[in-house]
């Protein structure tokens, strides 16, 4: 039996909520390859209005143009998706609050007409860094702290695939501080 491969996957969003809000940005990278996925999706104007400007501002949506990538990618999102779907098949999701992350996913995908088929329990570096570093069940930490604890390197302002660089980076910190070598580590990723 073949093990799963982890691919860490983070979005960026126009509010909290995958049943209300939207994705416009969409990285991965899947750990046994190396291949990387970062993605701009187009919002409408009505999506942009109903758009937390907090969640706007922190990605940096209008800093980097990121309505302007998502014109330039969009005759590649369905293949590239496509190839997401495919990589993830069968794999573990993993990032900083993969849950969340998952729903939006799902909905990108379904939006797009691709099957999400990733193993049914997503991996957590927020949690795992809580126990090996000794932090309680109830303190979580967020990314920024993990990234802290870990010695990996996060922007100020990280886009979503800074952001999954960073968690690449701490799921390999965490394998290595478990006597573990991590195919990230391998592929000489962050």
């Amino acid at each position: 039996m073949r093990g799963r491969q982890l691919v860490v996957v983070d979005v960026h969003t126009t509010g909290p909520s995958f049943e209300a809000h939207e994705v416009f940005e969409l990285a991965a990278i899947d750990g046994a390859s190396g291949r990387v996925w970062d993605l701009a999706l187009p919002l409408t104007s009505v999506q942009l209005e109903r758009a937390d400007p907090t969640f706007l501002q922190l990605s940096g949506y209008h800093r980097r143009r990121l309505g302007e990538k998502a014109q330039h990618d969009a005759s590649t999102v369905e293949s590239e998706l496509a190839a997401l779907s495919d990589a993830l098949a069968g794999n573990t999701l993993g990032g900083a609050d993969p849950e969340i992350h998952a729903a939006f996913l799902s909905k990108v995908f379904h939006r797009h007409g691709v099957r999400s088929c990733w193993h049914h329990l997503p991996v957590d570096i927020a949690a795992l860094t809580a126990g090996a570093h000794g932090i309680p069940a109830t303190n979580i930490p967020r990314l920024e702290v993990c990234c802290e604890l870990w010695d990996v390197q996060l922007a100020e302002f990280p886009s979503a695939l800074d952001r999954a660089h960073a968690v690449a980076g701490c799921f390999a910190a965490f394998d290595r501080s478990s006597g573990r070598e991590s195919l990230l580590t391998a592929l000489g990723r962050r």
